[in-house]
């Protein structure tokens, strides 16, 4: 049982990142000239997503192949909304 759970958290997972890749290259890309702080949103968003992205696919899978760690992909679809949220927190006092 816990295989399709995990495939199925894989796909909610990619659809989350997606999700949240889209949204944060659309809202968070800085339109004015700017340095520094004003990337933070932005870097926030795409690189965060993809880290834990990974981390959660790696820690999904690796060793765990008759067995995966099912609850991992739903962890990682939960922070990269989390990640959201605090992209867009810190977008409010930055840009």
């Amino acid at each position: 049982m816990r295989i399709p759970v995990a495939v199925f958290g894989m796909f909610v997972m990619f659809v989350v990142a997606v999700g949240v890749l889209f949204l944060g290259v659309l809202g968070f890309t800085p339109v004015n000239a700017c340095t520094g702080t004003c990337y933070a949103p932005f870097m926030m968003a795409t690189v965060g997503t993809v880290v834990i992205g990974l981390s959660a696919t790696f820690a999904t899978w690796f060793r765990a192949l008759r067995e995966p760690r099912a609850y991992f992909p739903w962890i990682g679809a939960a922070l990269m909304v989390a990640l959201y949220l605090v992209a867009l927190s810190v977008a409010e006092q930055v840009l």
